[in-house]
């Protein structure tokens, strides 16, 4: 069984030799970069550098996958935010956030021409004539709400939430819209898997979750052909079913979570990917992360990973631990 085939099949809940050890969030790291050549910010920018860093961190790194882009504020940059590159390989991309009052400005992307979007798709493509029908290639965008959150400032959203939820239901059409784009347009690079990112629908609370995340999550999800995995970061301990009911493959869920609980209330609708703790892997001892890699193997996570991004000043070393631990464990 190659990763490609552990991967799609874990996804599926389908029986596998060992769970795979694929990461589907960001992944880069600086070693991997100082080893390899390809670095942020340029790798954050074009095609060439990008999808150099991804085979990279799979090359080298021992990632059972390979994933882009490294940020998720692509969207945001082609919607007409500017982002701020950092100047070293460690410093990930932050977009300006708009006020209300100046969201209008906010335009619908062309995916194939705007902002760094035909970057992400030329380097799908790319990373596509190496991982073939070998490696899993994973492609990450975000969810309406993660869009909406990219792009107007939190605080605001908030406040609209209770004083103009019209105006935010009408942001998340929109944004809805444009997540439907992108994805079709993303589908059709090649990648075998699409990541739907969430960074913050877990502060909203499951009333606003409900009306104003889950709907258009739902939507965007209904309209992929591919294989999904919805990660909402933090502690989404309490909407945990409405996830599983978005009608994606898998959740990716971050250390807080427990797993007993998430099997009970997703109810088997979805393959779990998880727990580790990026923290662990940054500063733990190889005792500490083989303890946590154990830990979600004995729970029956269907993919072990790291629970929320890889911190790019991780060591090398700590992830070789748990990439070890998964690889010479055996299915339940």
């Amino acid at each position: 069984m190659n990763q490609k085939e552990r991967l799609l099949r874990a996804l599926k809940q389908q029986q596998v030799d060992r769970p795979p050890a694929a990461v589907p969030t960001q992944n880069a790291t600086a070693e991997v970069m100082e080893k390899s050549g390809y670095k942020w910010p340029a790798a954050q920018k074009n095609a060439k550098d990008m999808a150099g860093l991804a085979w990279a961190c799979h090359e080298i790194g021992g990632i059972e996958s390979v994933r882009v882009p490294f940020d998720i504020n692509v969207e945001a940059e082609a919607m007409g935010c500017a982002t701020r590159f950092g100047d070293d390989s460690t410093t990930p991309p932050m977009s300006t956030m708009k006020t209300k009052q100046d969201y209008d400005s906010i335009k619908i992307p062309d995916p194939l021409r705007d902002g760094r979007m035909p970057e992400v798709l030329e380097a799908i493509k790319l990373l596509k004539a190496k991982t073939g029908d070998e490696v899993p290639l994973i492609a990450a965008l975000g969810t309406p709400f993660e869009l909406l959150a990219t792009t107007l400032d939190f605080e605001e959203i908030i406040m609209a939430c209770i004083e103009d939820p019209e105006f935010i239901e009408a942001q998340l059409s929109k944004m809805t819209e444009i997540a439907k784009q992108y994805a079709k347009a993303i589908e059709n690079a090649g990648p075998d898997v699409l990541m739907l990112v969430d960074g913050t629908s877990q502060s909203i609370g499951p009333t606003y979750y409900g009306r104003f995340s889950f709907p258009y999550t739902k939507s965007l999800v209904e309209s992929l052909s591919k294989p999904s995995i919805l990660h909402i970061c933090g502690n989404p301990t309490v909407i945990l079913k409405m996830m599983a009911e978005t009608g994606v493959n898998a959740l990716s869920i971050d250390h807080p979570v427990d797993i007993q609980h998430a099997l009970e209330v997703t109810e088997g609708k979805v393959a779990l990917v998880g727990k580790i703790s990026p923290q662990t892997l940054l500063t733990g001892s190889r005792e500490d992360i083989v303890a946590e890699t154990e830990e979600s193997l004995k729970l029956g996570m269907h993919v072990v990973a790291p629970g929320c991004g890889i911190i790019p000043q991780t060591p090398l070393e700590n992830l070789k631990a748990y990439f070890e631990c998964v690889i010479n464990s055996k299915s339940a």
